[in-house]
């Protein structure tokens, strides 16, 4: 991997933050729906960037070099949330386990969603025994669009994923991945992005947390 050119903090702490704002970097190979969705959410003293991919740089490798190129302080999280349905194949896998191998040791985070993002967002709507049978992104999709009347991953709308549906979503993606084998690549479909939601709620504290979250708290 090619390390690019460092880059300045993606958020400033000055003007109407605080220096103990707890900083969350995700960097994912989705170019539009996991940054609309984390943006929705507005938690006191808690900040979740998320590093957007330019088309045709989705590569696990290059989603961790623009992640490692974020300057960071050394309490802020840096998570790796990628697609498997994307790497999981062929020449494709080494290219993810040099990925994962590397993020390991730079102390990045991993969440991995197999078969994509968008089986996290239906989760919020759906109990996990309807979706593991969904075959690819494309049925993950179908079904969203069922569930929500529409589905655009370019123009998210808030009113679907609203805050006292992530502890449901974050309880059913648990439930699923306890069953889920194949280690930091999954075999099976399920989603890790609660594991991010977890350790927001594990550094907040309880006052900071909408009460429809509170019930998440470790």
């Amino acid at each position: 991997m090619s390390l690019i050119a460092r880059k300045p903090r993606p958020l400033s702490r000055d003007t109407g933050r605080f220096r103990d704002d707890r900083l969350f970097i995700v960097a994912c190979d989705d170019t539009f729906a996991p940054k609309q969705y984390f943006d929705f959410f507005r938690i006191p003293r808690i900040q979740i960037h998320v590093v957007e991919t330019p088309d045709g740089s989705s590569a696990a490798g290059h989603v961790l070099d623009r992640l490692l190129a974020v300057e960071h302080d050394e309490d802020d999280e840096r998570w790796l949330l990628l697609d498997v349905d994307h790497y999981a194949t062929g020449h494709h896998l080494q290219s993810l386990t040099t990925a994962i191998a590397e993020a390991r040791r730079q102390g990045v985070n991993i969440a991995f969603s197999k078969p994509c993002f968008e089986l996290w967002l239906l989760l919020h709507h759906s109990d996990e025994s309807a979706v593991t049978e969904l075959a690819s992104a494309d049925d993950v999709e179908r079904r969203l669009r069922s569930v929500l009347g529409q589905y655009n991953k370019t123009q998210l709308r808030s009113k679907d994923f609203p805050i006292d549906l992530v502890s449901e979503a974050c309880v059913r993606a648990e439930r699923l991945d306890n069953i889920v084998g194949g280690g930091d690549i999954p075999n099976a479909n399920t989603s890790r992005v609660y594991r991010i939601w977890k350790s927001v709620v594990a550094k907040a504290l309880p006052s900071q947390m909408p009460e429809a979250i509170r019930r998440f708290l470790p």
